[in-house]
């Protein structure tokens, strides 16, 4: 496998995520007054997640931070899955395998 050729799998699953999280946020607005840790949950794994991709090139400030936005996708999927707001839920879920598979492409392509 050449990186050159798998290279723009990496912007593709960053969007793919960005969405998932992005709708997440938008579905709960819509649904009605989010709480305060709705809130504070659902923004703090976008910001994250945003802050992983905007730092990679320092890769001792990508991985730590990934994994705490990671950490928070998975409160996220415990959370709303007990709120029963499943719809929620499987975004963060497609979300984390999007991140996954990114990870896996690392490993794969170096």
């Amino acid at each position: 496998m050449s990186a050159k050729v798998w290279w723009p799998l990496f912007p593709l699953l960053f969007f793919i995520v960005l969405c998932c999280l992005i709708t997440a946020i938008v579905r709960v607005v819509k649904r009605g007054k989010p709480t305060r840790k709705e809130w504070t949950i659902l923004l703090s794994a976008l910001v994250f997640y945003f802050l992983t991709f905007a730092l990679g090139r320092w890769r001792w400030l990508h991985m730590p931070l990934s994994n705490i936005a990671e950490l928070f996708m998975i409160y996220n999927v415990y959370y709303f899955f007990k709120k029963n707001q499943k719809d929620i839920a499987w975004l963060h879920i497609i979300s984390l395998i999007a991140i996954v598979i990114d990870f896996a492409l690392h490993y794969i392509l170096v």
